[in-house]
């Protein structure tokens, strides 16, 4: 066979692929072209280009670009130029009154999370908050908020309490032989796991037994954002394929795609997604049981559940659909295991490093209890150590380092703090071009040393014991969360923030009061991938945390 006959003789499928690639690409590259031949942010300035292919984006996305975001990129200033695929404009934005604008007072309106992003996040877990925008977004957030509400986390502690004490239990039985190296990571997903299933969905995944073979369901959510990591170049083309053809047609091509990953991906989602109707289901016939008067455990706590109910309270126009509440649920699941999980071990691994600290919060747990019950939920936030060391490491360690936004029509950002343009001019406003990405730099704006004070890089969890500097206030940060941007601010802030600041303080208190932290003998280095990840030193493809546990006397 000739080559240039080869074409004619292929699979039509493969064809049909090759030729609706092609079209995307070409897409692509047009806009880009179009759009970068003259940009509005040229005077801006930033670091230089390492790439005409790639721009920043290797550095921006690199496990260990912490110095690249922390240190290089806000030397130039809250408003730096960055380049992206074929030298696209990328605004990284840390000024405090640029950050309002895109998160709060033009959210919705004008910006949005990137395209990609929602599309993405639309074929991992259905039409929920992390992939619905507009309208859409805000009528689920309605309806879904007082699920989340401080109420909802008083009513829901007895679970709280029930999971972090079998995981104690467990711990417990470990280290009565003594000291013992134990991979935290892998202790505070598996209790995060198990929380968000039993107050997120009613359903218990893991006994956190020390042997316990991993649950499929919990196996399977686990995998998505690993698989989907390596396909991040592949992600830019998510907004043009699924415009083409019908959903059964495009599940028929990821089907056949020829990426190992995107096939696996498939059967992943479906998997998760019939699981999570099944389970709807359930919710939904213990409710109609519970209603008679037959429910043998009584009223449910589970967020599903309460927010089944709420939907029922709804004016038809703004009722979620089946499909959104069942989306929901795969939602939970992610966001709930991961972010909080990684903080906890984040916070062990820092107080492992401050042993003076930890004895301060120990002695604080062991007082709160000393009468041997647990603390109703809201004694537990009133504890002003426990809380000030959380506050700190959600500030200096932000789970998720950085953020997008995308504008839908040309737009302006104003400056709070000036800066400097390559012509020696003042800079106080940004135009920004449609389809920009603008990244958040959550992590650079929580140690801004012209906000928190000089000592901005380090951890202190004292300074929240003390009024918090004028700079702080004068901000007007728009974060939800105690002025800081690590669960963000706006119409796409963390809407379970409170989910996780209780889970997080009940884990702590019951395992600080009974186990001591230190440091093991094997070292650390936590990366950068969707959320901040620790790994054993030159292996980054294992999360992994491991920390020397010794069980207190008495």
């Amino acid at each position: 066979m000739s080559m240039s006959s080869w074409p004619l003789t292929m699979n039509p499928v493969i064809q049909v692929i090759m030729a609706s690639a092609t079209l995307v690409i070409v897409k692509i590259l047009v806009d880009l072209l179009s759009t970068n031949f003259r940009s509005p942010m040229k005077n801006l300035s930033g670091p230089p280009s390492p790439s005409w292919l790639r721009g920043h984006m290797d550095q921006l996305f690199h496990p260990q670009g912490w110095d690249f975001h922390l240190k290089t990129v806000v030397s130039f200033g809250t408003a730096v130029r960055l380049r992206g695929f074929l030298g696209e404009d990328v605004l990284y934005l840390t000024d405090p009154a640029g950050l309002r604008t895109v998160l709060i007072r033009e959210h919705g309106d004008i910006y949005e999370e990137p395209p990609m992003i929602i599309e993405r996040n639309n074929l991992l877990w259905g039409p929920g908050l992390l992939s619905s925008t507009g309208m859409a977004h805000k009528k689920q957030r309605y309806v879904i908020n007082t699920a989340f509400s401080i109420q909802r986390m008083r009513l829901a502690m007895p679970i709280f309490w029930e999971v972090t004490h079998r995981v104690e239990e467990t711990l417990l039985k470990s280290l009565r032989n003594g000291s013992t190296e134990l991979d935290m990571l892998v202790w505070m997903s598996r209790v995060s796991s198990e929380l968000i299933g039993q107050a997120g969905i009613g359903k218990s995944f893991d006994t956190l037994a020390e042997v316990s073979a991993p649950n499929e369901y919990m196996f399977a959510a686990k995998q998505l954002i690993p698989l989907s990591f390596p396909l991040q170049d592949f992600m830019r083309l998510i907004p043009y394929i699924v415009k083409f053809g019908s959903p059964n047609f495009r599940g028929f091509l990821a089907k056949i795609a020829p990426h190992p990953n995107i096939r696996k991906l498939r059967e992943i989602i479906y998997f998760l997604h019939n699981t999570n109707s099944s389970i709807y289901r359930e919710r939904i016939q213990s409710l109609e049981q519970e209603s008679k008067g037959d429910g043998a455990d009584g009223p449910r706590r589970d967020i599903i559940s309460v927010l089944i109910q709420n939907n029922k309270g709804v004016d038809e126009a703004n009722r979620l659909s089946d499909d959104e509440i069942i989306s929901q649920m795969g939602t939970l699941i992610f966001a709930g295991q991961h972010t909080t999980s990684v903080a906890l071990s984040r916070i062990l691994q820092v107080l492992s490093l401050d042993l003076k600290r930890q004895e301060k919060l120990r002695l604080e747990l062991i007082n709160a209890r000393a009468e041997g019950q647990d603390l109703s939920y809201d004694d537990l936030m009133a504890l002003p150590y426990l809380d000030a060391v959380c506050k700190e490491t959600l500030r200096l360690y932000a789970p998720a380092p950085q953020l997008h936004r995308v504008p839908s029509k040309d737009t302006s950002v104003p400056l709070s703090r000036p800066v400097l343009g390559k012509d020696g001019s003042t800079i106080d406003r940004i135009h920004v071009r449609a389809g920009t990405m603008v990244v958040i730099g959550a992590a650079a704006v929580n140690r801004d040393p012209i906000i928190w004070g000089p000592d901005a890089e380090k951890w202190i969890p004292e300074r929240w014991l003390e009024p918090l500097p004028e700079t702080l206030n004068s901000a007007y940060l728009p974060g939800v969360y105690s002025n800081m941007m690590t669960f963000m601010g706006g119409g796409r802030s963390c809407i379970g923030f409170k989910f996780a600041e209780t889970e997080i303080k009940a884990v702590l208190y019951v395992l600080l009061s009974r186990m001591k932290f230190e440091p093991s003998n094997t070292p650390i280095e936590w990366n950068m991938f969707n959320f901040a990840t620790p790994t054993v030193k030159g292996d980054s493809t294992k999360p992994s945390m491991p920390l020397k546990v010794t069980l207190l006397s008495g």
